[in-house]
């Protein structure tokens, strides 16, 4: 079985939002304690890089950069209501991007199986020139973007599983069919963006796909949308390689968050996608650190996701039957309204 690397550095606990912020360093200390303790012939540690100016400008205005960098000038600085950087940041938010363009590098030269990169700040919510929801540079926008220019990906799928919807990585490739993004989140809920309708703009048009879903939802209505939307989704665009955003704050014990997913159920949402780069991605998966405020349920839940991915095969679940659920509804109209797109 060869290695999945993980990314994750002691560096990543020097971004200093607040004491009582829920984006707190002791999400990375937790994961740290977890990676002392993988089995080494299975795991490969990759050690993190400063992103340099000319990657973080492929996806955020010069601008707005600078701004961000200034804020190395003092203790703390509001970027907004919820996003607030210390001496450090800005530094840290490089080597976030800068980690997981080296766990995206490593599996594209086959150095590594798989991986998961273990970062802070999160970013999917970053637009190309504001900062917001504890996210300044969108990691994952600039990582799938790295794939198109240095590796020749043609069709990137990538998936958004926390309980916030990422709109900063919906923006970045709202016009672009060439990456197919998924997000399921509760809804209405924070950013207030992420409705069924929201399908993308002029050629990228219907490679948007929203699955709002009410509070509440656990293991059983994650992976009902996942066999009825998210795996048909990627049947259909044969991905080149399948990125995931991994939130963890659907979380049952999440503060956050108001779903119910264990983390059997995240282990299970990472098998199916596992199951789907296998089939058409030559097994190129890569996962990213969004949210995710328990510090238990945080790390059993990478723990969990962690074993599918050394997994050496992907068991299929046996189909569940689309019941008359609380999202049964939603997940009828999400097929309907990206039926015309077929």
């Amino acid at each position: 079985m060869e290695r999945t690397a993980v990314v994750v550095d002691r560096e990543y606990l020097k971004h200093l939002p607040g004491n009582t912020h829920p984006e707190r360093p002791e999400r990375i200390q937790v994961l740290l304690d977890l990676a002392a303790r993988l089995d080494q012939p299975k795991f490969t540690l990759l050690p993190p890089r400063a992103a340099s100016r000319a990657e973080i400008e492929q996806t955020h205005g010069v601008d707005y950069i600078r701004l961000v960098e200034s804020t190395s000038a003092v203790n703390h600085y509001a970027l907004d209501g919820d996003t607030i950087t210390s001496r450090d940041s800005f530094g840290v938010a490089l080597l976030a991007v800068g980690g997981f363009l080296n766990l995206l590098d490593s599996i594209a030269a086959k150095e590594s199986a798989n991986g998961i990169a273990l970062v802070r700040p999160p970013g999917h919510h970053a637009l190309r020139n504001r900062a917001m929801g504890f996210c300044l540079f969108n990691t994952m926008a600039i990582g799938a973007g790295h794939l198109k220019r240095q590796h020749g990906a043609n069709k990137i799928m990538i998936v958004d599983w926390d309980v916030h919807h990422g709109n900063g990585t919906q923006d970045a490739f709202y016009d672009d069919p060439s990456v197919l993004f998924v997000s399921t989140h509760q809804f209405p809920y924070y950013p207030g963006t992420g409705a069924v309708t929201e399908t993308g703009a002029g050629a990228g048009t219907g490679y948007t796909i929203n699955v709002p879903l009410p509070a509440g939802c656990a293991d059983r209505e994650y992976l009902q949308v996942f066999q009825d939307i998210i795996v048909p989704a990627a049947e259909k665009f044969r991905p080149e390689w399948v990125l995931v955003s991994a939130g963890f704050d659907p979380h049952r014990r999440d503060p956050l968050g108001g779903m119910d997913v264990t983390e059997q159920g995240f282990a299970a949402m990472a098998r199916m996608l596992l199951g789907q780069a296998r089939k058409f991605a030559g097994g190129r998966i890569a996962l990213l650190l969004e949210g995710g405020y328990d510090l238990a349920g945080l790390r059993n839940s990478v723990a969990a996701v962690l074993t599918e991915l050394q997994a050496p095969e992907t068991t299929v679940a046996e189909r569940l039957p689309l019941t008359e659920s609380g999202i049964e509804p939603v997940i009828r109209r999400v097929l309907q309204v990206h039926e015309k797109f077929r």
